[in-house]
């Protein structure tokens, strides 16, 4: 059985695969592309997930 942090890591793992297929296809500019793969691998869901996983501070992306 996953836990809920596993799940957010997957999720967003997904979407992050989901969007880099769909810029591969030419359907995205870059700046797009680089702006909703940042929205989905720096939420604040994410990290925190990943804080409590790893059971210290994860750094945030530069903004």
């Amino acid at each position: 059985m996953n836990s809920p942090d596993q799940d957010v890591l997957y999720r967003a793992i997904v979407d992050a695969r989901r969007i880099l297929s769909e810029d591969r296809l030419g359907s995205l500019d870059l700046v797009q592309t680089l702006r909703r793969l940042q929205a989905v691998l720096d939420s604040d869901e994410l990290v925190h997930a990943l804080d409590r996983s790893n059971h210290h501070p994860v750094s945030r992306l530069e903004r």
